[in-house]
């Protein structure tokens, strides 16, 4: 893997840990702007949603009805609340204050041995005691430099039905679980599976969750879950422990009623201060929330994986539990194989499982468990364990804001790929009032044919006098916008030069210091220079955006005069082009090309102008200059050194200026002659393609009641039409690509 970095120490640990979180808060900035925008996406197609079932009940035009009834938006709104829901849980991964390790083993590997060694716990928080699973409920572990405390998170009555209950009746085939704590209250339904599996999972529903209901009942509450703060350290085993007698029926019942635990605890290594540690009840103990509890865990709440597992010294081998859990845990942690490691948890004495350790360690790759390293030490040595965590830590550290950025591209390719498809069913509404079926009478046609052709005549011979006028002064500079910034910004460029104004001599002498030599500090202003006028040229765009601006004004103001569009929108220049690209049907094909080409039509001055004038900066740059530095002398003071330098620097930059000025000069008329190319190519498109004319009288006669409001009754159809159009623009308008990007 290209990008993993694991060796070597890192002195500052602690310090790089706090500027990674550091790090991510620009994103969950950026993450919340783009949750705003969908959800006032969403409010826009439930408008277009619910405007579009009542045309359904009012409108008695077929074609159009049949139209609707395609478009159905429920489903786009169930994937932008999905994209919602992801967003708001990478928005709580990145705007977490620590960095989440999550501990994962199947039941009895050593887990619970593991982090006690880290966090110097005891079996009274984390137990790890033989002959079954101890650990009750998930628990993170933050530090916490005092005394140790717990806060407990405890389900409401309706996650505890959800999130614990439902998923026995469904798996055990009981039939419609309840929806209450009463119903649940009530006997148990008859269980008549062979399965011994799934025997002993009924019998752990019947006599732990349900036989004791009445012991933990009152811990549920109604509405919301209840959170409990500060528990003292002699009780934490209450909540999160499952302690049985010797005929294994549990002891205390607490747990059962326990979403979640946050243990905080002094860390016996201040490097890891800010890393949080993530335990979570042993899998193959029948719990059937275990495993889904584990993956979404592992899929939203931590960053790095660790596996822990314990060989058994007499039938040592990978099986396929293991390699089951690694399938489960890749399907919800994004690039597993980048973010996990694996523990082999070697026992000494006379169980002692080295050679199996050994065993395991040099197959995993066979069975495809795909880690960043395997690793092998005793998980109840806390020396050994601080040293492979050490090795975790340094991986972590260097690797971390690259599977960040990895992680959340995946959620923005999501995004983006939402985004089109939107656009795709917002682009079919569009079209949904389209012509399709016979609107107007015999005598209305012929009065929209006189309208037409008189508007034709008159679009068609002011577009030619505008070419003619444009024709005319399209080699004149006299009044050009470019022209006059020109000027302005050259004679900005002789003022700011970038050539250092205050006590230049000793910067000079202290840059030389920092450089080395005179001649790297020479050819360092030289580069600088250059780049600072390059800069002051690139702002030459905005008279060149206002030259062709301009142009296309002249041309939406004849198709708003002559062609009688005024009434269709407010906007003007670039804006009713691009409007007008937005309402003409796919099928006016020639007419929309020619709207689209003019709208996108840009000149500036890096694409158009740059690469003339670079070549005039070429004595700017040390390789090419022809005024060199004379060879230092060892009797040369470092003031008459510096003073060369500045005149040198001086002299360059006069002479680069004028010379780029004298280009731009003979390039003054280039911004109207390109214009005019432009707006000459758009007339031909509009007036003098092949069918062109026809397909402008097939958008006038679309848009008639508008243009003529007075000789066309402006019907229910027209008024449905622009209510239509206008919420489609406003979904389009909330669903701009740009909008929704939360990544650079």
């Amino acid at each position: 893997m290209e990008t993993t970095k694991i060796s070597g120490s890192l002195p500052n640990r602690s310090e790089t840990i706090v500027k990674i979180i550091e790090k991510r808060q620009p994103l969950v900035k950026r993450i919340t702007d783009v949750q705003e925008r969908l959800k006032f996406l969403v409010d826009a197609i439930l408008a277009l949603d619910k405007h579009r079932y009542q045309l359904q009940q009012q409108l008695n035009i077929p074609h159009i009805c049949d139209r609707l009834s395609t478009l159905d938006f429920s489903p786009l709104i169930v994937q932008i609340n999905a994209q919602l829901d992801e967003l708001r849980q990478l928005k709580l991964r990145f705007s977490r204050k620590t960095i989440n390790i999550g501990v994962v083993g199947l039941m009895g590997q050593g887990k619970s041995t593991f982090l006690q060694s880290i966090s110097g716990l005891t079996n009274d928080e984390i137990p790890a005691w033989r002959g079954g699973a101890c650990t009750a409920v998930r628990s993170t572990i933050c530090h916490h430099p005092t005394e140790t405390y717990i806060e407990v998170i405890l389900h409401s009555e309706q996650t505890f039905i959800e999130e614990v209950i439902t998923p026995y009746y469904h798996e055990l085939d009981l039939g419609d679980p309840p929806t209450n704590l009463d119903e649940f209250a009530n006997p148990l339904p008859q269980f008549g599976s062979t399965s011994a599996t799934k025997k002993s999972m009924y019998e752990h529903l019947k006599s732990d969750y349900h036989k004791n209901f009445t012991l933990y009942r009152h811990l549920l509450r109604r509405s919301s879950s209840l959170q409990l703060s500060e528990i003292s350290k002699r009780l934490i085993h209450q909540y999160v422990t499952q302690q049985r007698n010797s005929k294994g029926d549990l002891i205390s019942c607490d747990h059962l009623a326990v979403r979640e635990v946050r243990i905080f605890c002094p860390f016996k290594n201040p490097d890891i201060s800010k890393i949080a540690l993530i335990d979570v009840p042993g899998l193959g103990d029948t719990r059937l929330g275990d495993e889904k509890l584990i993956l979404e865990t592992l899929g939203n709440e931590v960053d790095l994986v660790l596996f822990i597992r314990r060989p058994d010294r007499l039938r040592y081998g990978w099986e396929k539990r293991d390699t089951d859990l690694y399938k489960s845990a890749a399907e919800r942690v994004n690039n597993l194989e980048n973010r996990s490691f694996m523990i082999l948890n070697h026992v000494s004495g006379n169980d002692d499982n080295l050679e199996a350790c050994q065993k395991h360690q040099t197959t995993i790759r066979d069975r495809h468990i795909d880690v960043i390293r395997c690793e092998i030490a005793d998980c109840a040595n806390p020396q050994q364990v601080h040293a492979i965590l050490d090795l975790f830590l340094t991986y972590l550290v260097n690797n971390i804001t690259y599977l960040d950025e990895q992680y959340a591209r995946t959620y923005q390719k999501r995004l983006n790929q939402l985004q089109i498809v939107i656009n795709a069913k917002l682009e079919k509404a569009r079209k949904t009032f389209c012509q399709g079926g016979p609107i107007c009478d015999i005598n209305e046609h012929g009065k929209f044919l006189r309208l037409f052709n008189k508007l034709w005549s008159n679009l068609s011979r002011s577009l030619e006098e505008l070419i003619y006028r444009l024709d005319l002064t399209r080699h004149t500079s006299d009044d050009s916008l470019f022209k006059t910034q020109v000027e302005a910004i050259m004679q900005n460029c002789k003022t700011d030069t970038g050539i250092p104004t205050d006590d230049p001599i000793n910067e000079i002498i202290e840059r030389r210091f920092e450089e080395g030599d005179w001649q790297t500090t020479y050819a360092k202003y030289l580069h600088e220079i250059r780049n600072h006028l390059t800069r002051n040229l690139a702002s030459l765009d905005q008279g060149l955006q206002e030259d062709v601006e301009y142009a296309k004004s002249q041309v939406t103001e004849v198709l708003v005069k002559d062609g009688c569009l005024a009434a269709l929108t407010d906007a003007r220049g670039s804006e009713f082009l691009k409007f007008m690209v937005s309402i003409l049907p796919d099928k006016l094909a020639r007419l929309k090309q020619a709207f689209q080409t003019l709208a996108d039509f840009q000149m500036s001055y890096k694409a158009n102008f740059h690469y003339r004038i670079r070549p005039h900066m070429d004595n700017l740059n040390p390789d090419k200059t022809n005024l060199r530095l004379s060879p230092s002398s060892p009797v040369e003071s470092r003031e008459f050194k510096a003073n060369e330098i500045i005149t040198y620097l001086e002299t360059l930059q006069e002479e680069c200026v004028f010379k780029c000025q004298h280009a731009l000069e003979d390039l003054y008329s280039e911004p109207r002659q390109a214009a005019f190319a432009q707006v000459e190519e758009f007339v031909d498109q509009v007036l003098r393609a092949k069918d062109v004319k026809n397909e402008w009288q097939i958008f006038i006669f679309q848009e008639r009641a508008q243009i003529w409001p007075f000789e066309f009754r402006q019907d229910r159809e027209s008024e449905d039409r622009q209510q239509w159009l206008a919420l489609v623009d406003q979904a389009v308008a909330a669903n701009q690509l740009k909008e929704l990007q939360f990544l650079n």
